[in-house]
């Protein structure tokens, strides 16, 4: 019997919705801090960078969640990489929670991946607010003055 690691369940629901959505993917290169798959699908063909957090950070505050996902240096220069050569790029943040089943999963196009790295920052801090349908990743200056992602960009972009 093979023993699955927590990544395996995290990349795994990014690809079962992928799957549902008819969308063919290729593993392009893997292990337990990120995965990257080619996409092929009925509007084109992108590369998929996933990265996850298995649990929230703790808020004093049940309405309010948030996760930081740190970015190596190899992970900036590799995504850079990736735009640089003319890559659709896709970025999923896998944003775990205690249970899995209210994990939620975030999608940032190539045009707000550059936005993010031109930051210079070691980490993407990403939050939502009970009832909001979009995430907010933090650019500096609060919460008015984020980087706003919604929710069904699975829709939006597949």
């Amino acid at each position: 019997m093979s023993k699955m690691k927590i990544a395996d369940f995290y990349y795994g629901a990014v690809l079962s919705m992928l799957f549902n959505s008819h969308i063919k993917p290729a593993l392009v290169e893997g292990d337990d801090d990120r995965q990257i798959y080619d996409l092929t699908t009925n509007t084109g063909e992108c590369r998929f960078f996933i990265k996850y957090r298995a649990d929230k950070e703790n808020r004093k505050t049940e309405d309010y969640s948030s996760w930081v996902f740190n970015l190596t240096n190899s992970d900036k220069q590799e995504i850079l990489s990736y735009i640089d050569n003319g890559y659709n790029l896709v970025l999923a943040l896998v944003c775990g929670v205690a249970g899995l089943s209210d994990s939620e999963i975030a999608v940032i196009d190539k045009d707000q991946i550059k936005e993010l790295l031109a930051l210079g920052k070691s980490s993407i801090t990403i939050s939502i607010k009970k009832g909001e349908h979009a995430f907010r990743i933090s650019v500096g200056g609060g919460r008015e003055n984020a980087m706003k992602i919604k929710t069904n960009r699975f829709e939006e972009l597949f």
